[in-house]
């Protein structure tokens, strides 16, 4: 296949953005913010890593939240208040050269807060959840660096569903 032209390419992003707006109105409009702290991590570990756990965040209430009824016009807000890789980044593994992306572990995972607004700009609920393993035998065994992040996300994700699930439709 030949590669594409910067045309097709604008083609392409263009189609993608166009399908994320169409999804937006499915559910609650959820944005993801990095706390101060975290935001300088993201640094070390590398600043794709960012938009990986944003993405990890963002499908997960999605797909959380479209399991539920919930109320038409809620806002989420997402905010990551801390975090930690299972297993090197890339951008921490060509750093220290001496880490091996399978052998190297840490107690990774997520803490993260959800407030859950209606139209008027009004909180309706805030969901909190932190899962970091006590230790690294009880971490996760996959060797994806954000394993025990996910997990964390996951769990956070399904427990917004549950806030979102239970206000009154009317948004009240």
């Amino acid at each position: 296949m030949p590669p594409l032209s910067d045309s097709g390419r604008v083609w392409i992003v263009a189609g993608l953005l166009l399908g994320s707006l169409s999804l937006a109105g499915q559910g609650p409009a959820t944005t993801v913010e990095f706390a101060p702290r975290v935001a300088g991590e993201l640094q070390r570990y590398g600043e794709e890593e960012g938009g990986v756990l944003r993405t990890a965040i963002l499908d997960a209430v999605s797909r959380e939240t479209g399991r539920v009824a919930t109320p038409s016009g809620l806002a989420i807000t997402v905010v990551v208040q801390d975090v930690a890789p299972t297993h090197p980044t890339r951008r921490q593994s060509s750093d220290d050269p001496a880490t091996d992306v399978a052998k190297t572990r840490f107690i990774g995972g997520a803490e993260l807060t959800g407030t859950v607004r209606d139209a008027g700009g009004r909180v309706l609920a805030t969901v909190h959840h932190r899962h970091f393993p006590p230790t690294l035998e009880l971490g996760s065994a996959s060797l994806d660096p954000w394993a025990d992040a996910r997990l964390a996300i996951e769990q956070f994700a399904a427990r917004l569903a549950d806030a979102c699930s239970h206000l009154p439709r009317g948004g009240n």
